[in-house]
């Protein structure tokens, strides 16, 4: 199982087998274990999530809320909903190799992915999401599982001529046909023209051009907007984050520790080019953002970088509240201290 062409034995990779025991073929892991034996980005990031999964596996022992989560891992469908949950495997494991006290959430109520204890006494929360512009990533999943089915060996990379607010399946169609045109050429040694995919759609106030060009390289899908109406795509990571943390279900999750504080971690890999922002500048701009109204949910936010094919995080950036108590800003302090992160 997902051995991707190494001589490593399916023994090799225990954790992921057990828990992927009854996955359907549509888990994420499933469609890129197909295209392991071409593909050798596909073992790195299987190497990565095992070892970010064995050591929180044993750390975590017979605890029923891990257990809980792994069934949940079991019942993954998209690429979407594994970046997500790996990126709460990135922050638990940040805090057992910090050795903070931690358990899981409560599935049955409303409170943080996370909470952080000491002697059994909760302290503080951590919810973890991931954001992408919702049309932009169901297009960039549809070429990543385009690249796998292909066997990779190239890169992908889209610009789009602005941000849409809406992209129908067949704009993912007809971008994934494109992909797979130019990796077709590719492999008999020929480099492709860059292709354009104009769309008309209303939605859009206005024509959005996609430019899809595939090179050589390790199965890489990136994208970037090269303008539109808004004015910075750092900008834009920066409001989805603050986005991320409101609704009455996060909300609700940001109150429901009597008062703790509870930190939103917001994994922005996907969005273009926050990961061009450090994590120490990402916690001086968000902790000085004008989001952060009195009545924001949230006492803090963290963005977050994570690659596949490597373990734990990349870079991360705190930025706390103005209106915390000063108490509650002791706390958040103390704990991104501990950590090694950039807090502000």
């Amino acid at each position: 199982m997902m051995t991707g062409g190494t001589s490593q034995s399916p023994a090799g990779r225990p954790v992921l087998q057990r828990w992927l025991a009854g996955a359907r073929d549509d888990h994420p892991l499933r469609v890129l274990e197909a295209a392991a034996h071409t593909n050798a980005a596909v073992p790195a990031a299987f190497d990565a999530l095992e070892a970010m999964a064995a050591a929180l596996d044993q750390a975590a022992g017979s605890d029923p809320r891990w257990l809980t989560k792994t069934r949940e891992f079991t019942r993954l469908r998209s690429m979407s909903q594994l970046l997500e949950m790996r990126a709460e495997f990135a922050l638990a494991l940040a805090l057992t190799g910090a050795e903070v006290g931690y358990q899981l959430g409560d599935t049955k109520v409303a409170n943080p992915d996370i909470l952080l204890t000491d002697s059994d006494v909760v302290y503080a929360g951590v919810e973890v999401t991931a954001r992408a512009p919702q049309s932009i990533n169901e297009v960039v999943e549809r070429v990543e599982a385009e690249a796998a089915v292909s066997g990779g060996g190239f890169d992908v990379a889209l610009t789009f001529s602005r941000y849409p607010s809406r992209l129908r399946s067949p704009v993912a169609d007809e971008v994934a046909a494109a992909v797979r045109a130019q990796a077709d050429a590719l492999s008999t040694g020929v480099q492709a023209a860059t292709e354009v995919v104009p769309v008309q759609d209303p939605k859009n106030a206005g024509q959005v051009d996609i430019i899809v060009q595939v090179s050589p390289g390790t199965g890489a899908v990136g994208w970037d907007v090269t303008a539109g109406t808004l004015t910075s795509p750092l900008e834009a990571a920066a409001y989805a984050a603050f986005e991320a943390g409101r609704g009455d279900q996060k909300a609700a999750q940001a109150r429901s520790l009597d008062g703790s504080p509870v930190l939103l971690a917001v994994d922005v890999s996907r969005y273009g080019a926050a990961w061009m922002r450090p994590g120490r500048v990402w916690a001086g701009q968000l902790a000085a953002s004008q989001h952060f109204t009195p009545d924001y949910p949230f006492a803090a936010i963290a963005v977050l970088l994570q690659s596949l094919d490597q373990p734990g995080l990349l870079d991360i950036g705190v930025g706390i509240s103005p209106h915390l108590p000063a108490a509650d800003r002791q706390i958040l302090l103390d704990l991104c201290s501990t950590l090694g992160w950039p807090c502000e």
